[in-house]
């Protein structure tokens, strides 16, 4: 029996996106949904973990986080396996290589203009750039009568922005330049972004699909990095998972990629559209709730092992 922790606590209190009531020191809100964390690495003891968060927190956040799990925080951007740039920071007890750039884009995870629906497109209106598309990352572009101007669209030879939400829970939908449409990116092609398998989160809203993959992991990364932790464990040999902040059970997709047929796993998550999708695709997933019920339920777990 193998006990692996994974985790990463909701990063909106420590990102440089936050645009007011940034977190900078180990205290507040922020702190405290670590703290969870530590609190089942302690109780849970387990043989291999892994901690997520973004890049762009404080230094003293940063250097609080290696104190208190004892081990160097590896810098890792998404955007060496994927079309996303999604720079973050992995706590593990086991060495990691970065692994080399597979160079995606934007374009090479896009569906064809001609099977993405209607209802994507910006309008039908012909649209102008502002200034030569060129080299340029992000453009502005007006219509033809100059009457309205959308900033900040994507252009397509490059990564895309790292998928994220606002303060409230909401979502800003990435807009494209594609073929001379103008559109968003669809909840599919999010997916894809995340190195997730095409519609891993029907069956909810396209609201709802691109708020809990923007809140996601990056399944690739996750992939990677728990291979080398889980190398020498028998693809048939039990693992008890423990996976705070849950989210859509990325962890638990990434694991049966490794090829892992013997899984026992739990959950801490609140969102009711995370876990929907979670249970979607992985019915025998154990809820547990609030992450900060974590001391309770994991004595409860205990129990079994």
């Amino acid at each position: 029996m193998v006990k692996l922790l994974i985790g990463g606590s909701p990063c909106t209190h420590w990102s440089v996106a936050r645009p007011k009531g940034r977190e900078i020191e180990a205290k507040g809100i922020g702190w405290e949904l670590f703290q969870n964390y530590v609190t089942a690495k302690n109780l849970f003891q387990p043989d291999v973990f892994l901690y997520e968060n973004n890049w762009s927190a404080s230094d003293d956040i940063k250097a609080q986080i290696e104190k208190e799990l004892n081990v160097p925080l590896l810098r890792f951007n998404s955007a060496l396996l994927s079309a996303q740039n999604r720079d973050r920071f992995y706590a593990v007890n086991f060495p990691v290589k970065l692994p080399e750039d597979k160079e995606l884009v934007l374009k090479d995870i896009l569906l064809p203009i001609k099977n993405v629906p209607k209802k994507y497109h910006y309008n039908d209106t012909p649209y102008i750039p502002l200034y030569p598309l060129g080299q340029r990352r992000v453009w502005g572009i007006m219509d033809i009568k100059g009457m309205d101007v959308i900033k900040r669209i994507y252009n397509i030879d490059f990564k895309a922005p790292t998928l994220t939400c606002d303060g409230s829970g909401g979502h800003r939908v990435k807009k494209i330049y594609q073929n001379g449409v103008i559109r968003k990116l669809t909840p599919v092609e999010y997916e894809r972004l995340q190195t997730l398998p095409d519609n891993y989160t029907d069956g909810i809203s396209d609201s709802r699909r691109y708020n809990c993959v923007g809140n996601g992991w990056t399944a690739d990364v996750i992939t990677y990095i728990l291979q080398g932790g889980l190398k020498n464990v028998d693809k048939n040999e039990k693992i008890i998972v423990i996976s705070m902040y849950d989210g859509i059970g990325t962890g638990r997709y990434c694991l049966e990629k490794l090829g892992f047929t013997n899984i026992e796993y739990h959950a801490f998550e609140i969102d009711e559209y995370a876990i929907k999708i979670a249970k979607k695709n992985f019915p025998d997933i154990i809820e547990h709730g609030n992450a900060f019920n974590v001391e309770e339920e994991i004595r409860k777990i205990k129990t079994e092992f």
